[in-house]
């Protein structure tokens, strides 16, 4: 494999260095506060799952995702019936609401999890992660591709594995060490 050069260097050209852990810090690496050490190509912290997604877990964060979203979109569709039944017949006004909030809360969660589900997407094919999407905000407008974009199959391949046929499933990792980038 290839290496690209350093491209994240200190304002001197040297190597970038953690303050925290008083490592080497390669390219995409960040360091986080939580769980206190440096992750390559580090997302973000995520509460969800009590740890960093980055270069060794994105993948599973991202099928999380998926499944989440099929599982609660499953829910709603299916739920749908027992909801309109609930106001057809003669129910207690309880069980009523309780289907009707489940309802309405399975729907909310569908959402919100399908928009996130939706942002990962366009950072995955843009080759980004949070905390670049966020630093590049921060300095300027145009959100189009990061550096280490490769085009959309290269960059979907960064994250999900090699194989097009594996991607939904928790097996084929990505390729490479989280240090080069081809």
């Amino acid at each position: 494999m290839k290496s690209v050069p350093i491209t994240e260097k200190k304002t001197s050209g040297d190597r970038r260095h953690c303050k925290w852990c008083l490592k080497y810090k390669p390219d995409r690496c960040h360091h986080c506060r939580i769980c206190n050490l440096c992750v390559l190509r580090m997302d973000h912290h995520c509460p969800w799952v009590y740890n960093c997604i980055g270069f060794r877990n994105h993948k599973y964060f991202i099928l999380l995702l998926i499944y989440s979203a099929i599982d609660l979109l499953f829910i709603t569709i299916t739920m749908f019936e027992s909801v309109w039944w609930s106001t057809r017949l003669d129910v207690s006004p309880a069980l009523m609401t309780s289907l009707l909030f489940a309802e309405c809360f399975a729907c909310f969660l569908c959402t919100v999890n399908c928009l996130f589900l939706g942002f990962h997407g366009w950072l995955t094919v843009n080759a980004m992660t949070t905390l670049e999407f966020c630093e590049k905000s921060m300095k300027m407008a145009g959100y189009d591709s990061s550096i280490y974009s490769k085009g959309l199959y290269e960059n979907v391949c960064a994250v999900l594995g090699p194989r097009p046929l594996l991607w939904l499933l928790p097996c084929s990792l990505p390729k490479g060490d989280g240090l080069t980038w081809s």
